[in-house]
């Protein structure tokens, strides 16, 4: 039985294994891609820094990734070296399951740049520019515009009718609204140049990626956002300014030309080649300790008992295994763990329990577990079709970590291992028919 004080322990130890974004600096911080030659922010600062003046690039990561947390480390990189970084959440100003469309959009950026930066250094907030652009310029009198900014915003989210009449009145006059919408980003730079001179600024939109149709909708948003990115990309460009939004990651199967940087899954095992066994990959797996550690401290040799000769416990390394290098799935399987133990060290039979409960939550189809079979053999995935249907379940998989994303050279894909017992399973009950 549990005593007080080891309740004690795991209470504690379980508080900090929530999900959330965890800041740079924080205690529980790990910088997991220092193993990896495929550091995305890495990749996105120095595009930034080796170019001068402005610069747009595509971010996106699964549901869980640590997206957040990392465009967080880039914002802290950027600030230390003198850029004036704005950061604004995509989710406060969109509704995420509907289609979007770049008039939308463009002023959902402006407000939120203008919502971001020291209101000292505007003439007026881009709501209330916007507004008065849409009763003086569109002539839209018959609507009564909220000019609060806070209540604007608030309105534009929630009210599909005002986002439809303002998307109408804009998307005949594109090209005038996008130069009202430069004006008021290059005024507001040039008072941060007058301000610093000399000093760079980078906005970061996050959330974007969020954007996902109903089955009601699915095939709507998709085309939206192709022509948002295929044909629209170049207005979001703010003038002076280094732009780095996130967007779905179905974003390349809809545009050809769309470079997107993805967050991968933290690689516990090498690709295999040529059917060969897997091979650990050791500095991934270092990570996942690190960040164990971090989480547990001291109480680690409390929770699992005595290290092996390589300091390594076995009960943690079996739920590190069966997370795939997936964050989420790390502090959930951890998580379960607690709750489940009746007496310290954890046990392995409580290992297992725990891994069965979280598979537990993963009710894959029988055409998703053949999917799932054949990308565990084959280490690779594509959407059978361009279709919606087709790119919303393989997003679906990608999202819900059943499908698990790494980087080489070159991207590859494997199966979540938790799961794996459940699609043999399945695949037993259900053998494909035999053509005749």
């Amino acid at each position: 039985m549990l005593s007080q004080a080891d309740e004690d322990v795991l209470a504690t130890c379980y508080r900090h294994l929530q999900e959330r974004p965890i800041e740079p600096g924080h205690p529980f911080y790990v910088e997991i891609w220092e193993h990896s030659d495929h550091d995305p922010i890495q990749r996105l600062r120095k595009h930034i820094l080796w170019t001068e003046v402005e610069s747009l690039q595509l971010f996106s990561g699964f549901n869980g990734s640590g997206k957040t947390t990392q465009l967080r480390r880039l914002q802290r990189e950027l600030e230390a070296q003198g850029y004036l970084v704005i950061y604004a959440d995509a989710d406060e100003y969109l509704n995420l399951r509907e289609p979007i469309e770049v008039e939308e959009l463009l002023v959902t950026i402006a407000g939120a740049f203008s919502g971001q930066i020291d209101s000292s250094l505007l003439t007026d907030s881009y709501w209330k520019r916007f507004v008065n652009y849409l009763e003086t310029e569109v002539k839209l009198s018959e609507i009564t515009f909220k000019t609060d900014p806070l209540s604007f915003k608030a309105e534009l989210k929630s009210s599909p009718t005002l986002r439809q009449r303002i998307r109408k009145a804009i998307e005949s006059r594109l090209p005038e609204f996008r130069r009202q919408v430069q004006a008021f980003v290059d005024e507001a730079v040039r008072a941060v140049y007058t301000k610093t001179p000399g000093r760079r600024i980078v906005f970061l939109f996050d959330s974007f990626e969020k954007l996902r149709g109903t089955l009601s909708n699915e095939d709507e948003v998709m085309a939206s956002v192709e022509r948002v990115f295929g044909r629209n990309m170049n207005l979001l460009q703010l003038p002076g300014v280094h732009c780095v939004y996130s967007v779905p990651a179905f974003v390349p199967f809809f545009v050809g030309n769309a470079e997107v940087v993805l967050i991968p899954t933290i690689k516990l095992w090498k690709k295999r080649v040529n059917g060969a066994e897997e091979q650990p990959h050791e500095p991934g797996q270092n990570v996942m300790r690190q960040i164990l550690e971090k989480r547990f401290g001291h109480a680690q040799h409390l929770l699992f008992g005595e290290p092996d000769g390589e300091g390594r416990y076995t009960t943690a390394e079996a739920l590190i295994e069966a997370s795939g290098g997936d964050l989420r799935y790390l502090l959930r399987l951890f998580r379960e763990a607690f709750l489940a133990t009746k007496s310290l060290p954890i046990s392995e039979r409580v290992a297992q329990q725990a891994i069965a409960t979280v598979r537990n939550d993963f009710k894959p189809s029988v055409e998703d577990a053949r999917w799932l079979d054949k990308i565990h053999r084959e280490q690779a995935a594509d959407p059978q079709t361009a279709k919606a249907a087709d790119v919303n379940r393989f997003m679906r998989l990608l999202d819900s970590h059943m499908i698990l994303l790494y980087k080489n050279e070159t991207s590859w894909y494997d199966s979540l291992p938790l799961i794996r017992e459940e699609v043999e399973r399945i695949l037993a009950s259900n053998p494909e028919p035999v053509a005749e």
